[in-house]
């Protein structure tokens, strides 16, 4: 079902030809249908795969050179220009919040060390117990589970099955159950779709390897020389063919060769992935992986116009499926990723703000808030995800400069700036670990015995802190990380303000010290921290304009991490929605955070 116009982009050829080879392998392999084993997968797809057709051939041969066409790019450029964004009709996004989960460090149900989708199900309740009132469960309404498909790795980022349940995992019956135990309580379903690469192990990938001739070459990127180029973290960008002497392009190592998305036949094919996870499996979207590097240009290897107009294709491909279907994006930088939107995936990660973020929490500084002000300002819609740090970063709670108090404070900030939240499973405890990656990624510290994580001997050694970092522990005690999430994550999804209001920052006369405004139709909300070890003293605070209508507000503290009781001074809005010289008090304590609502005084 591939557009036209992005087959004739993929291809380089005439449309007619490629359109025609789309259609006859569409219609041989039923896209709602899983294959049985893999080996069927192969041979059916094998029987109509165009890889062999002239033209693809050609088109698919290789990305040494530059293949991108003028008229490609101007027309990639103008749509980017032209579309409007438009706002997401999913309404469960507005008030959510995702919590990541790494299903082989979550719980193990029968003993054998690795997290299954049967202990998930029995610990769906931790996450939200279908209950809005709930003080026991964190709220959060979607779940964003990482590559949960055959892997011969413990991560799994290297599928060799795009159909079957990873057996350390369960099976696809298991996973229906857990979709459907899951929706009983509300909570969306979001997969890793790994587009980007296969793992070497793949059976696309030995044919392709074995045999130049194979109808599953062009799946991949093959030369007859290497080009001699680095990947873009500077190391090999091809790898010798063990089985020939030629070389295959890879980014990211050799055990994960890139898939060839010039080629039409591998659009169908993931076409036909795409409509069996929603169809079939029936996930509520999809965390879409390294989505930067899709289709290289020569050197050029991320952020090709090719790239962009691929996601906009494969956006309304899976929209046509399932038309409230989410999906986001890895877009794995700190440069701007305005050009990313607004007519691609619905949302990306703001790793620019997670970054700031840990950066202002190091130093006892709020320059974070000013860097969600320039995404909010630039990003229509809150159409982005926010976050700490992810299964690919260390630990929040193990960064340099980082302290509990601070996190309590961070947490509080991300938790009320604009965008979807996504929270890392155990970062609610405060669970510690720096890279490697197995060390970010360790088992879930539900008690402080063996971290109650399993009865046999769990797959990865279990982290420092578990005394203090688990859930056992933190749950009874009210003050406890656990319990802020909690009390966060519920004041998001029931406060207009928070869950999608507008976003305006206060100017502030010392940086430690901060102060922003979410403002929504009868409802708002003011946020002040002192990311600081030290008090912030006569801190005054101004904004020339906002979306408050002018008057007298009284502030009435819903969250204060330290529990101070304190109290705070009318808040006087001028016209325009301006705020000049607001003392909160006298002393913001070091390492605060305060939630307040904002009604019009009596």
């Amino acid at each position: 079902m591939a557009v036209c116009w992005l087959v004739t982009l993929l291809a380089l050829g005439a449309c007619g030809d490629s359109t025609a080879t789309t259609t006859a392998s569409a219609t041989s392999v039923p896209a709602t249908t899983a294959p049985a084993t893999t080996a069927a997968f192969t041979t059916a797809a094998a029987t109509t795969a165009p890889a062999t057709t002239p033209a693809t051939t050609a088109a698919a041969a290789t990305t040494a050179a530059p293949t991108t066409q003028a008229a490609t790019t101007a027309a990639a450029t103008t749509s980017a220009a032209t579309t409007q964004a438009q706002p997401l009709n999913i309404p469960w996004v507005k008030n959510g919040t995702c919590y990541e989960v790494f299903v082989r460090s979550f719980f193990d149900s029968n003993g054998d060390g690795n997290g299954d989708l049967n202990g998930l199900i029995a610990k769906l309740d931790y996450i939200n117990d279908g209950n809005p009132n709930s003080t026991k469960s964190l709220g959060a309404n979607c779940i964003w589970l990482m590559p949960i498909t055959s892997s011969p790795s413990y991560h799994g980022y290297d599928t060799t099955d795009y159909y079957t349940i990873n057996k350390d995992y369960g099976t696809n019956d298991d996973f229906k159950k857990f979709v459907s135990e899951a929706h009983k309580r509300g909570i969306k379903v979001l997969t890793d779709l790994v587009l980007n690469h296969t793992s070497k192990d793949h059976p696309w990938f030995q044919q392709a390897s074995a045999d130049p001739n194979s109808p599953y070459r062009n799946y991949y990127i093959f030369q007859p020389n290497n080009p001699g180029y680095d990947n873009l973290n500077g190391g090999k960008a091809f790898y010798k063919n063990p089985k020939g002497n030629d070389y295959y392009f890879a980014q990211f190592g050799g055990d994960l060769p890139d898939l060839n998305w010039r080629n039409p036949a591998v659009v169908t094919e993931m076409e036909k992935v795409i409509k069996y996870w929603l169809s079939d499996m029936d996930v509520d979207g999809f965390r879409l992986d390294a989505v930067r590097y899709l289709i290289e240009d020569g050197q050029n290897q991320a952020d090709t116009p090719e790239t962009k107009a691929l996601l906009r294709d494969l956006s309304k491909y899976i929209k046509s499926v399932k038309p409230d279907a989410f999906t986001i994006g890895e877009v794995y930088t700190n440069l701007p990723i305005d050009s990313y939107y607004p007519d691609q995936l619905d949302e990306y990660f703001a790793f620019n703000l997670a970054d700031q973020m840990v950066k202002s929490g190091a130093s006892g500084t709020t320059g974070f808030i000013d860097t969600a002000k320039t995404l909010y300002n630039s990003l229509p819609y809150q159409r982005y995800g926010v976050f700490l740090t992810n299964h690919d970063q260390n630990r929040i709670l193990d960064a340099p400069g980082i302290s509990l108090p601070k996190m309590q404070v961070l947490a509080t900030s991300y938790l009320t700036l604009p965008g979807l939240p996504f929270v890392y499973y155990g970062e609610e405890i405060g669970m510690l670990g720096r890279k490697p990656d197995e060390k970010i990624r360790t088992p879930m510290q539900w008690t402080d015995d063996k971290s109650g994580f399993t009865t046999g001997t769990p797959w990865e050694d279990l982290n420092t802190g578990i005394t203090q970092y688990n859930v056992a522990y933190q749950d009874g005690k009210p003050d406890s990380l656990l319990n802020l999430y909690r009390k966060l994550i519920h004041l998001r999804s029931n406060t207009p303000a928070l869950a999608g209001g507008t976003y305006t920052p206060f100017e502030s006369t010392n940086f430690i010290a901060g102060a922003y405004i979410r403002h929504a139709e009868n409802s708002n909300i003011m946020v002040v921290i002192n990311m600081d070890t030290s008090d912030a003293t006569a801190i005054k605070f101004s904004m020339k304009s906002s979306d408050l209508p002018p008057g007298e507000y009284k502030a009435t503290v819903l969250v204060d991490i330290n529990n101070t009781n304190v109290t705070f001074p009318n808040l006087t809005v001028g016209a325009n929605g301006a705020v000049s010289g607001y003392t909160p008090m006298a002393t913001i304590p070091a390492g605060s955070a305060y939630v307040l609502e904002l009604k019009k005084a009596s």
